[in-house]
Order: structure tokens, then sequence, then C-alpha cells
């Protein structure tokens, strides 16, 4: 009989899983394309939808894109002064999402569609001020064999007063945001991540615009980077979450966007957390992971800035917004960029968070990530004539070759008036006891986090297991003031992750240190290894080096030199180049990429030279750690305590690499130590 019973459960189950996977491949359900002459069985009220479907856009309108086919609902009629509905007839709900095109005015409940029951509304959905339609989908796995109508709404006049529709499905598979036919051909192009700037080891999404990094976590086994995205064009704007997980910090997978900008709210920058103990109460029976995983993050509307939950059971994959949210609202603009941890000394959950133009960090606690209460402040303080605070992260961090000894970082940053010009990044060093941040030193002090123009808006990963012990954090790749940079269809990259620690430097204080991580090893190829020995006058010992692609690690016993400077990306002929330089006499390394390539499409790109204090004695060896990819350079000096990081967009054949220096007569030469140069691989898949 047991034997019986086994066979059974084992029926069932192979049967369950049958019906399973066929549930998952079931075909989807068109409800309407809109290529008929007219609207067929669909009711219309008003004028704003005409007879029948559009053929694109209407008289007087902007080129409509990115609909199914040759028809469309367009409710631009008689420009944006009419109004009216389209309804569909009733159908039964026999798949898990509802799948639409979209496109128009953001107006909720105003240009919208609507999913009703009987008459009442149960899911709504806005236009993204756009004439390009993408997808959107509810999910109705809730109403499913309910009988419902759809109904298209046109009810605003005045300025984008109207609504785009097409392609309504039911279906399995959700589809949601980018235009997946558009990305699916370039997914299939030969010029996929193959673009002449296209970082090669640098984090970029396929498509569209990216900056802040956000919601860095590390859960079941995955490090999860999700970012600023515009999911509808390559400028900011609509910001929403992209998403991208790694189990190596090297190579990401892409997966969908995670959060949406939704009824006129944007999704800003944030952060993830592990809930581990369920303190949110959002676990739910059906989960998947081990715990939920929780976004904190700001909404953004004109004149509103609020922090908002989002969760997932899922390990990432769906989210769902908290309905009560906003979960702190001060009734502030400029309220933003929520970063929270758990602090086990108080048992609690702490948030820092920026006021923004008023340059001020306010710290909160909660037990629960939904009721807060504000702890302290922190600021103004740094550095002078900043317009802004932004972004801040907050971590406590070891000091180097010190067992046991630590101190905690809080790092903000600014969209002006930065070392290098435009937007960067500062620090300060201090204790946190669970309620307030005390700074070391005097506040008007200012700790550079990178002194080139392109690393903004680091924040740390949370929940790195214990038995790793690093804290490691990613920046914005680019600069508020030129970041219109010359790319398509693509633009922004993330940095390198980079491990953190403090160190008490000699010249006197502890420093932030950066060191790329250990992980981007993977992707050396064969190393070429350059003799020791003194630099002779006018040679080149890297003259047989070519990449576009680069990890560079010297060590230079600099001599009686008064300038060594390396430089990358270098023309053959001509004088493109960008150079890495050493001037002894002013205790200085710098970056110029005054002549690097395309320069002249921001005034500002090219004005001056990076350049950032490092204190040597004459005749000490300098450190170099320098990683060059297709439109950038990231210099690491004294072993991470100096870091500069700049965009550049040389020609493809610029690939020479030299080294050189100037050495008044009488003195000794700078010579080689160690030096060796690998070629980097792609971590992106060729076509």
């Amino acid at each position: 009989m047991l034997q019986q019973l086994l066979h059974l459960v084992v029926a069932f189950a192979s049967l369950a899983i049958s019906i399973s996977a066929f549930s998952q491949d079931r075909p989807d359900i068109l409800i309407e394309d809109f290529e008929g002459e007219t609207y067929g069985d669909w009711k219309t009220t008003g004028e704003a939808f005409g007879t029948g479907p559009a053929r694109g856009a209407l008289k007087g309108q902007m080129a409509v894109s990115d609909f199914l086919g040759k028809g469309l609902v367009n409710s631009f009629i008689n420009f944006d002064s009419s109004t009216g509905t389209l309804t569909s007839p009733e159908f039964r709900i026999e798949r898990k999402h509802i799948a639409f095109l979209i496109g128009g005015g953001n107006h909720p409940g105003k240009t919208c569609i609507e999913l009703l029951v009987g008459d009442r509304v149960v899911r709504t959905h806005t236009g993204p001020e756009s004439e390009s339609l993408w997808w959107r989908a509810w999910d109705v796995s809730k109403l499913a064999g309910k009988t419902v109508r759809i109904r298209i709404a046109d009810r605003h006049t005045g300025g984008w007063g109207h609504i785009n529709v097409d392609h309504i499905l039911q279906t399995d598979r959700k589809k949601d945001g980018i235009n997946l036919a558009e990305l699916e051909a370039y997914r299939q192009s030969e010029s996929y991540y193959r673009e002449p700037f296209r970082p090669q080891f640098h984090f970029t999404p396929e498509l569209n615009w990216m900056n802040d990094p956000n919601g860095l976590v590390f859960h079941d086994g995955e490090y999860h980077l999700f970012y600023q995205y515009n999911p509808w064009g390559n400028t900011w704007g609509h910001m929403s979450w992209g998403h991208a997980v790694s189990s190596d910090l090297v190579s990401w997978t892409h997966l969908p966007v995670a959060l949406y900008e939704e009824n006129g709210i944007m999704i800003f920058s944030g952060c993830c957390v592990v809930d581990h103990e369920n303190t949110s109460g959002f676990r739910t029976p059906d989960a998947t992971s081990t715990a939920p995983l929780v976004a904190i993050y700001t909404g953004h509307r004109k004149g509103r800035q609020d922090q908002r939950l989002a969760y997932s059971n899922d390990r990432g994959r769906t989210w769902t917004k908290y309905p009560g949210s906003p979960v702190l609202d001060i009734d502030e603009a400029d309220f933003r960029d929520p970063k929270v941890f758990w602090h086990e000394g108080t048992k609690r959950w702490v948030m820092v968070v920026a006021l923004a133009v008023a340059k001020k960090l306010q710290l909160y606690g909660s037990p629960d990530l939904k009721k807060w209460t504000k702890l302290s402040e922190f600021g103004p303080a740094g550095q002078k004539g900043k317009p802004n605070w932004e972004c801040p992260d907050l971590f406590e961090l070891p000091i180097e070759n010190q067992p046991g000894k630590t101190r905690w970082v809080l790092e903000a940053d600014m969209g002006g008036a930065a070392i290098a010009g435009g937007s960067g990044g500062e620090y300060f060093l201090g204790t946190f006891d669970g309620k307030e941040f005390k700074c070391d030193g005097p506040l008007d002090r200012v700790l550079w986090v990178d002194y080139g123009r392109d690393f903004y808006a680091p924040v740390s990963w949370s929940d790195i297991p214990a038995k790793d012990g690093r804290r490691i954090w990613v920046g914005w790749m680019n600069n508020w003031e030129t970041h219109l940079l010359p790319t398509s269809p693509w633009r922004s990259a993330q940095s390198i992750p980079r491990a953190l620690s403090l160190r008490a430097m000699d010249s006197g204080g502890l420093r932030l240190i950066q060191r790329p991580v250990r992980e981007l090893q993977t992707l050396r190829g064969e190393v070429t290894k350059i003799p020791s020995g003194a630099i002779d006058p006018g040679s080149n010992p890297l003259a047989e080096v070519r990449g576009t692609r680069l990890e560079i690690l010297a060590e230079i016993n600099c001599g009686g030199a008064s300038k060594i400077e390396l430089e990358v990306r270098k023309s053959a002929v001509g004088k493109e180049t960008t150079i890495v330089g050493y001037d002894t006499l002013s205790s200085t390394i710098w970056v110029d990429r005054r002549r690097s390539g395309n320069v002249a499409f921001h005034k500002a790109f090219a004005d001056k030279i990076h350049a950032a204090p490092i204190h040597l004695a004459k005749g000490a060896t300098l450190r170099l750690h320098i990683f060059v990819d297709t439109s950038s350079v990231e210099v690491f000096a004294d072993d991470g305590a100096v870091v500069i990081t700049d965009r550049i967009f040389p020609a493809p054949t610029s690939d020479r690499v030299s080294l050189s220096h100037t050495t008044p007569e009488g003195e000794s030469a700078p010579a080689i130590k160690s030096l060796e140069v690998w070629p980097l691989e792609s971590i992106w898949p060729t076509r």
C-alpha cells in the first residue's frame, strides 16, 4: 500500500509540474490590435477618438512611434482640446497579466487606460508624456475568471491632453517598459555592445539613459545593482529603477525594470535591504527567497519628495509598491536619496537622507521600515559654495594595520563646485552611536572622494556576508555639468567596483582608501612584464604594448625626475592621448584629457587638468594601478589613497601606451621596480 501511495504522489507531482509548465507557456490572447478601419464592438463617447483607429500621428502632432502594425488609438483629434472614452466589450480574465502599448499625456485618471469590473475601476495607467509607445502591464492574477472591460479615456484638455494605446493582450509573460521588439532587435544586431565608445568591462544599460547606482544589496548569492534609468529615452527623465545582477561583481545579467515611474511619481534614488527578521511584515507564504528584499526610495513629483517602500519575495524579480507609502513625508520639495541599514547596537533600522538644498543630512530610526522617528541632523559642512547635498551613505570601516580599530564614514555628493569642476563627492570621518554622527575634524575640512570629474553618487552594497568582510561601492561615471556624453543608444556607465578601508597617512590623519575589487583579475589576458631598471631619456619601455582595454600596475622609483608621464589611448600619428602624470615639484598626480579625442561636445569637458595631492619623498616609489576602458580611465595612486576617474572618447585606433620622464641634468633617472600590463576581456557577449 505504501509503495502504491508513493507512486500516486509521484504521479500527481509530475502532473502538477506539467500543468505548471503548460500554464507558463500558454499563448497570449489578443484583446485588440486596432488594425481595422473602425473600432468594431468598442463603444465611443465624446469626440477624442474619432470613428476608428489612427494611422500614426494626426495633424499638428509630433511623430508617434513604436506602435505595432499600422493602426493605434490616438486621441489627438482637434489637437488636445477634445475629450471622450473608448470602451471594449466584456471579456473574461484568463491570463496573469494584461499588457498594452501606451503613450501620450501623463495625467493620472484623465489620460489613461482603465480596467473595469462592472463600473468600478480596478486598474489604471496613464501615459509617459511621450509620443513613443512602451509596454506596460497590469497583474490581474487575483482577478482570474472575472468578467471585465477596458476603457481608454481622454478627460484632459491642454498640454499633453491625449492618449495613445495599441496592441492590448492577455499574457502570462509580463511585458513592461522598454519596447521589447526594439530591445530584441538590438540584442540580435552586430552592434550589440560594440559601439565605438561602449565600455567593455564597466556596467552600462543596453539602451537609454542611466545615472546614479541605487539599491545595492547582496542576497541569495547575487549582487544586485539597481540604477536611475529612463526607459523611454537617452536623456534624463521618467526616473525608474533599472536592474541587473551578478554573482561576481564582474559579469552582469540584465533584468526587467524593477520600479517604474507611475501616476506622475518618479522613482528617485534609494537603497535596498534584506529584512532578515521580517520586521516589515512583507514576507508572504509563497516567498521563494530566504527573506524579503525591501527598497526604500524617494518618490518625486513637482514640489514634493518623500520616502517610499517596495518589496520583493522572489529574489528581486518582481516588486510590489507598498500601498502605505509614503512612509516618511516632511512636506519638502528637496528631501531625497535614503540609505538605510540595520544598526545592531540599537536594534533598529537607521536612515540617512538628504535635505538637499539646505545641505543637511538627517538621520531617522525605525523598528519596521514603516514608522520613522527623527534622530539627529548633520551639516552644513565641508565644501563651501556647493548648490546641494544628495545621495548620502553612512558605514563603518576598519583602519588598516590597526586591528579592531574602526571609524565611520559619512559620504555626500554635490551637484556643483567639486574639486575637478561640476559634480563630485566629499566624505567625513567620525563616530556614530546609533543616533548621531560626530565628525572627528573641523566641519569646514574637505576630503574628496575622487579627484576626477566622473565619479558621482557612490553607494555601497548592503548585506555582503561577514565572511567576506568587505565594504564595496560603485559610482556613476559621469558629471552633471557635462553629462550629455557623445554616445548612443545608451548614455553613462558605472565605475568598476571598489573595496574600501581607512589608512593612517604619514602626512597626518585618516583617509579613505579605494582599491579595485580582486574579482576584476578574472578578466586579465596574457601579462606583459617590463624589465626593471632605469628609464633611459627618450626611450619608451611600453612601445610594444597595444590596447584599448588595459590594466596597468606600476611601481616606479622616481629618482631625481621632476615629472613622470604615462600615456594611454595614444594615437600613432597626431596628438591624441590621455596622460597620467606625476609632478615631483608640486607633489601632484594628474590626468590630462585635453587631447583625449572627442572633447568638443561640451566646453567644460577638457577645460583643465584634474590633479590631486600625493605626498612622496624625493626618490620615493610611485605606485599606480590604472584601468583603461574604451571610454574611461581610472587611476588608483599610492595604493588607493588617491583616485582620479575620467571619461575619455578617443578614436578606436588610439591604442598605444608610453612611459617617459623629465629629469634635470645631473639628477638620476627614474627606474622601473615593476611594471605589468594586462589586456582585459569584455564582459559582454559577442555576436
